[in-house]
């Protein structure tokens, strides 16, 4: 049996909505055939912080017509889901940027984790990332499975030193859906920062990361036109030859050439006389 084309396997972009309907707690919607976005394209329109700021309904409703259904796979051109799975999604990257954010704001850091606490009620990914805490700090009890109510009465109580700590451990743990992302905290002076990083620790996986932004920060790929050798100028500007050696082979060929031609040229004007 033929698998189902994916409407998200057309290529590196996906689609926006045509038209999008609330109604209940189902929205349903229709996929426009050519309106669409690539990756940064759609990142200098900031959708993440669009989603974030949707804390109604109504602007949800407008962020799916602007952006498109928030499916990892779309197999038709028009579909319905519950409204929920986007407020979920809404909830889980504003709990994660108020995490992010309250590294370099400590008094922010304790309700951002209970935020966390909160969702991993319906989350069962943060439920695990906070089940990390009972690795480091004393908390009482044990729930191998389901939600932990004892780690809210621990950060309730907890001293801001193991709060911080404890924001610390969360952030470079956190569950981001991107391929290889992940976040490190470091000093700044007295301040902790937060940095983003791929998680590449291979190094095919790199030299392969590395020719992609190559490519993406416009620096070609040259050769040399004698040798085909790989120049790497140290420059941008475009550079023919690896070695003057190789520009003079070039050259003296390409004169040499030129005489050849000239004396056919010549020897056959003479036999039509």
């Amino acid at each position: 049996m033929k698998e189902q084309h994916r409407i998200n396997e057309d290529g590196p972009f996906w689609y926006r909505c045509k038209q999008v309907e609330f109604t209940g707690e189902t929205a349903t919607w229709e996929l426009s055939q050519t309106g669409r976005y690539a990756l940064l394209e759609a990142y200098h329109k900031a959708p993440h912080r669009q989603l974030i700021a949707a804390f109604d309904d109504e602007k949800l409703r407008t962020f799916v017509r602007a952006w498109g259904p928030l499916r990892a796979k779309l197999d038709a051109w028009n579909g319905s889901d519950p409204i929920d799975s986007y407020r979920s999604e809404r909830d889980r990257l504003a709990a994660i940027v108020k995490l992010l954010a309250s590294v370099a704001e400590p008094e922010r850091q304790r309700e951002a984790l209970l935020e966390l606490v909160r969702l991993s009620e319906r989350d069962s990914v943060f439920e695990i990332i906070l089940e990390g805490l009972r690795l480091i700090f004393p908390i009482p009890g044990n729930y191998p499975l389901g939600f932990d109510p004892n780690i809210q009465s621990w950060l309730e109580g907890a001293t801001q030193k193991d709060i911080q700590k404890a924001t610390e451990l969360l952030v470079c743990n956190l569950p981001m859906k991107s391929y290889g992302g992940t976040f490190t905290i470091v000093k700044d002076g007295r301040r902790s920062v937060v940095r983003a990083s791929l998680g590449i620790a291979v190094l095919g996986e790199a030299l392969d990361w590395m020719v992609w932004q190559d490519v993406f920060q416009n620096h070609p790929f040259q050769f040399c036109g004698e040798c085909m050798k790989l120049i790497q100028p140290e420059t941008r500007h475009e550079k023919k030859f690896c070695s003057p050696e190789c520009a003079h082979r070039k050259t003296a060929r390409e004169w040499q050439q030129r005489k050849r031609d000239n004396r056919r040229k010549s020897n056959g004007t003479q036999k039509t006389r």
